[in-house]
């Protein structure tokens, strides 16, 4: 596999990253049973949505010129990028809703998001070391920095949350 099919792919799963997270948020918002909980998994939502966007264009970008990740001929580090995105961040294989399918708590779906959250986080930063495009890598170092607010302000919840 050449390193630009593999970026591209890896791209393509980022995408696909944000949009079941936003997913995944937006069915929480709707099930949960505390009103704050609600509001921040809906606000949660809308970032995922936001993320999703860079992505794209960056997959887009990325199709129209070569030199966004480093050089990379045999595609290894290309690849070890797509294999943390296929890793299971917010279920790549599947619809993050089946989270939802048994009875599920708000309390359960923040401990699932903390773990997806992190997970993403070092698929993010992976991505972003692959880049030698500055201004690109800086973007996604906020997205990264997105992603850990999103890490604290669901820790944060956590602790707010009655068993």
């Amino acid at each position: 596999m050449s390193a630009s099919l593999a970026y591209a792919e890896a791209l393509a799963a980022a995408v696909r990253v944000e949009e079941n997270g936003a997913l995944f948020y937006g069915k929480a918002a709707a099930g949960a049973s505390d009103p704050a909980a609600a509001e921040v998994f809906a606000r949660l939502a809308g970032m995922e949505e936001e993320h999703r966007g860079y992505f794209s264009a960056l997959k887009l970008e990325l199709e129209q010129r070569e030199a966004l990740f480093v050089n990379d001929p045999r595609g290894e580090y290309a690849a070890s990028i797509k294999a943390l995105a296929d890793s299971g961040v917010f279920g790549l294989a599947g619809d993050p809703a089946t989270f939802f399918e048994g009875a599920r708590t708000t309390r359960e779906a923040v401990k699932f998001a903390i773990g997806v959250e992190k997970d993403s986080v070092i698929f993010y930063l992976g991505l972003q070391e692959a880049m030698v495009d500055r201004e690109e890598a800086d973007k996604l170092g906020g997205i990264i920095r997105e992603e850990l607010r999103h890490l604290a302000i669901l820790t944060g919840l956590l602790k707010k949350i009655k068993e």
